[in-house]
């Protein structure tokens, strides 16, 4: 069995199983177009994103994923279904209840909400050009009129809130809190950096008592990702 679907609160979820399991797995959040489906996801579709899946389950990893309400960017509701996706596979799967997170594009901002609450469950993180902040966010769409009320609708809809109150409540939230003792990389490509970026991982480099490992690409160098994800989390994997 290479995989299998299954739904929580009627949103399909995938496991992709590898021929010698190492005990080992890894939460897959995707950027805000991926989805799962009963029959398949975008990482099965997408011809980079399933050279990293195939890549990993070559070095023993059973990966495991949602849809996640679609483009959902980091909403509460999302946030409960990653805890439960979490308990349930931890249950169902024999594994080690400490798990990995791969997380891409607005997938980070889910990511970084579920260290907060998964704390140690997490063994170690990988984002690939991740957005932080939705209100940094709001702040780039905003230079672009045209599709900034879409942004906004979108963002509306997955916080289920009104879109004439949706820009404030974005403007009065926290930025997340980073958890500190959490192993974390970076894969930053460069042409998908925007400019502040590099001075927001300063930052965070500064602030973690965890490393921050931060490796930058030319784009066409994006074949050295599933080598850079899988070389981290080995790293990791010395205290089960």
């Amino acid at each position: 069995m290479e995989q299998r679907t299954f739904q929580i609160d009627d949103q399909w979820n995938i496991v992709h199983y590898p021929e010698r399991p190492s005990g080992f797995s890894i939460m897959v959040i995707g950027d805000r177009t991926h989805f799962v489906e009963k029959d398949g996801s975008f990482w099965l579709q997408h011809p980079g994103r399933f050279r990293i899946l195939e890549y990993l389950k070559e070095y023993g990893y059973t990966l495991f994923s949602s849809n996640f309400y679609g483009a959902n960017w980091g909403s509460p509701k999302a946030l409960d279904l990653s805890l439960n996706l979490y308990m349930l596979f931890i249950k169902k799967e024999i594994v080690n209840q400490r798990v990995h997170v791969l997380a891409e594009g607005t997938g980070a901002l889910l990511a970084l909400k579920l260290m907060n609450e998964l704390g140690s469950n997490i063994r170690s993180v990988v984002l690939i050009d991740p957005v932080f902040s939705l209100k940094a966010q709001l702040e780039k769409e905003k230079d672009n009129k045209f599709f900034y009320k879409k942004w906004l609708s979108e963002v509306a809809a997955a916080y289920e809130l009104d879109p004439a109150e949706c820009e404030q409540h974005i403007l009065d939230a926290e930025n997340p809190v980073i958890a500190e003792n959490i192993p974390m990389k970076v894969i930053q490509v460069f042409g998908s950096m925007r400019k502040e970026q590099a001075e927001l991982y300063r930052q965070i480099q500064l602030a973690r008592k965890a490393d921050l490992q931060l490796t930058y690409l030319l784009p066409e160098k994006r074949y050295k990702i599933p080598y850079q994800i899988q070389k981290f989390f080995n790293e990791n994997e010395e205290s089960l």
